[in-house]
């Protein structure tokens, strides 16, 4: 849903849709918004604020994702402070957008009912497995972008009423001037006319033709006489449902069929790592052996780190998957949880990594 509505913004129409919204609070005299300073808020729209905490939520989410899309092709980025910067900015403005939209949302009096949110939650195709929602893998994938579930159902309240929003506009027509009157002139139009009556059967009685003249007419339209290919079938329905009772199958064989099938039932491990990312060999070497001392690593790495994004959280990364490991990761070489590395060289420093769980 959350792509649905990311795809439905990008829409010609939809932008155009949006700018009218927004235009509507300027001319109400409440469409302006600030862009926190030192203040506590990151943005304060029409009076309402958005939390520093709420952008870096929605931040983390956003590079949670990215990271899931692009693999290794992201972490060259994540080192481009310009890049992430600019990042960070297009977050702040789609939260904007969400809030203008809410905003005017409460003013047209929409809401969405908590079972409404449930069921959207439940009919997400990532949050099933086989078909069937998976409570496991939901909150698995909302604790990756930072959410609880709480927060995630409000978020999800937020985005179901800016959708009926975006519906509302989106699905409603109205009629230009040009075209009512365009349309008034040709219902409203008069012809002269005259008519004819034709006696087909009269005509026919007049017509003479030869078996020499039906067989030239046949020969240059022989297509106009031809009919489409048609084949008779004859079938069996064949309805799982109703033959499953009548098939016996062992714990022999299924366990056989397990044994041969094992890959179709399993899924890749996958690692969470820790990184302290220092410019030079000279400071990971010392921050590497305060480590080794006994220090603290999440510590260490929100004060040494100098990758800005894995700093915050204290150096961890999430869980990760093999083709979407960096390469610097597995050259670590770590097999064991709590295992820590030597000083990895890395395109953007050197690292110290550890395997927080598998």
């Amino acid at each position: 849903m959350m792509d649905n509505l990311r795809a439905a913004a990008n829409h010609v129409v939809l932008k155009i849709i949006l700018a009218l919204i927004i235009l509507s609070f300027v001319l109400t005299g409440v469409g302006n918004y600030l862009i926190g300073g030192s203040g506590d808020y990151a943005a304060k729209v029409n009076g309402q604020t958005i939390e520093r905490a709420q952008l870096e939520q929605a931040f983390q989410s956003e590079r949670s994702r990215m990271q899931q899309q692009l693999g290794d092709q992201f972490s060259a980025l994540a080192g481009n402070e310009g890049y992430m910067q600019q990042m960070r900015r297009q977050v702040l403005s789609q939260l904007i957008d969400n809030m203008l939209l809410d905003q005017y949302a409460k003013k047209l009096g929409l809401a969405v009912s908590d079972d409404q949110i449930k069921d959207a939650i439940r009919k997400a195709p990532y949050f099933q497995t086989n078909g069937q929602f998976d409570n496991a893998k939901y909150l698995d994938l909302i604790g990756r972008m930072g959410y609880t579930a709480d927060n995630f159902a409000q978020s999800m309240r937020q985005q179901l009423v800016n959708q009926q929003v975006i519906q509302a506009f989106g699905e409603s027509g109205f009629v230009l001037p040009s075209e009512s009157q365009a349309m008034a002139a040709l219902v409203l139009q008069e012809r002269d006319v005259r008519l004819a009556t034709i006696d087909l059967k009269a005509l026919q009685a007049k017509q003479s033709a030869g078996d020499d003249e039906l067989k030239a007419y046949y020969d240059q339209n022989k297509n106009s006489f031809i009919a489409p290919e048609q084949v008779k079938v004859s079938y069996i329905p064949l309805d799982a449902a109703s033959m499953q009772d009548k098939v016996k199958v062992s714990e022999e064989d299924i366990s056989a069929y397990y044994d041969q099938h094992k890959s179709s039932y399993g899924q890749p491990e996958r690692k969470n790592y820790s990184v302290i990312q220092l410019k030079t060999e000279a400071e990971a070497n010392a921050a590497l052996d305060e480590l080794k001392k006994g220090a603290d690593f999440a510590a260490l790495a929100k004060e040494k780190s100098t990758d800005i994004i894995s700093r915050r959280t204290g150096g961890e990364l999430g869980w990760l998957e093999p083709e979407t490991t960096a390469d610097e990761l597995k050259q670590a070489n770590l097999t064991e949880k709590g295992q820590l590395s030597g000083v990895v060289k890395s395109s953007v420093g050197f690292l110290i990594v550890r395997l927080n769980d598998i």
